[in-house]
């Protein structure tokens, strides 16, 4: 089958280059809003539209297919989209917690696609994406109907890259990993905080851990931190620390095949994000046999139960984010998720063998929720309605 998606980015292939039984064409350059939007971007500094409209072409007759990553389409073909909030997928302002004229006239004029016949189905990544999904149509009368009634949680699939951890070293420290290129949106900073703290209130000995950080340090910017962003005074002291305790490793970057290698070796995952729209990193280092520790919001708990890692758990607003207000409520949300991540650092170290036990769990949860076969066949009964 011949497949017509609107990109070929890290998503496309996750959720939708999956089957080496079709051909897949990218129609990046031959769908208008991919023009629209530069112009409307780069000259009236608007926000991004995800619609697709493909423009007429010899290879667009050739598909059989359209299937897009958080896109509308406007076409007479057959399509499908994954998404991973909602969908349309519209990026402009809100008023406070309403949504502005611009929003709503748009809304209206993408959601008649979403009902349309030949959109044969909408896939939620998570449980959250749906109820993101069903909260935007909630006014949409009859065309919320037909558009829910198409739409189906589908969790991306997960290629294991190992079936069994084995013990680990128990004279060794434990290792735990981060990993995220958005460090400080990731809840590096936070990290670093809670190791210092535990190390500098003599509760943790240097011998006892080592911690690896990936991720770009210059990256300060926090969208879930609002106008409440942090200043320099917060990244520089995280620098200062990762500087001064030998317990930090840091790469600003490091190839995939290394990444995996290396959770294959250390013990814990670490990703206490502020925000997230899925978390595929969680994934791949489950599939390692790699535990992880993170935040409660959106798609986490869904993928991270407490059976096979741990949960920071903060109260969380309808849209399952948290909420930042102002500059007070960030600060003690910052320093409840550097206590709880002190909590369960110090009950592994004391208990490391719920490692173990906690990778295992995290290996067969890959294979039952995330086969790439059972997602395959999925897909396939959907293309071919």
């Amino acid at each position: 089958m011949r497949v017509g998606i609107s990109n070929d980015n890290y998503p496309e292939k996750r959720t939708i280059k999956v089957d080496p039984n079709n051909e897949y064409v990218n129609f990046k350059y031959r769908n208008i809003y991919s023009y629209i939007n530069f112009l409307t971007m780069r000259i009236l500094k608007k926000k991004k539209v995800f619609v697709f409209k493909p423009l007429c072409s010899p290879g667009h007759q050739d598909v059989d297919i359209f299937h897009l990553f958080n896109d509308v389409a406007i076409t007479d073909k057959k399509w499908l989209a994954t998404f991973e909030t909602d969908t349309p997928r519209i990026l402009f302002e809100k008023k406070g917690r309403k949504y502005g004229p611009d929003y709503i006239n748009h809304l209206k004029k993408l959601v008649p696609y979403l009902a349309a016949d030949n959109c044969l189905a909408l896939i939620a990544l998570s449980k959250a994406a749906l109820h993101m999904q069903q909260k935007l149509l909630l006014d949409n009368g009859d065309l919320s109907q037909a558009i829910l009634k198409k739409t189906v949680v589908m969790h991306p699939p997960q290629k294991l890259h190992t079936t069994h951890r084995l013990p680990r070293d128990a004279q060794s420290p434990v290792h735990f990993v981060f990993i995220g290129n958005e460090f400080f949106r990731k809840g590096g900073g936070e990290v670093v905080q809670a190791f210092c703290e535990l190390i500098e209130e003599s509760r943790l000995r240097s011998d006892q851990v080592k911690v690896t950080l990936i991720g770009d340090l210059k990256k300060t910017y926090n969208y879930a931190l609002n106008e409440f962003q942090d200043d320099e005074a917060f990244s520089e002291s995280t620098l200062a620390a990762i500087a001064k305790h030998d317990i930090f490793t840091h790469h600003s970057f490091m190839p995939n095949e290394s990444v995996l290698a290396l959770f294959q070796e250390a013990d814990i995952g670490l990703l206490p994000t502020w925000a997230e729209t899925y978390g595929f990193s969680v994934l791949e280092m489950q599939s390692c046999g790699c535990p992880v520790i993170t935040t409660n919001v959106r798609a986490l708990p869904e993928i991270n139960p407490d059976s096979v890692g741990w949960q920071v758990v903060n109260t969380l607003n309808d849209e399952r984010d948290y909420e930042i207000r102002s500059e007070e409520e960030k600060l003690s949300l910052r320093q409840r998720n550097i206590e709880q991540l002190k909590t369960i650092i110090m009950d592994v170290v004391a208990n490391p063998d719920q490692i173990l036990e906690k990778a295992n769990a995290a290996i067969q949860r890959i294979k039952t929720e995330h086969d790439l076969t059972s997602y395959r066949e999925k897909l396939r009964a959907i293309y071919n309605q």
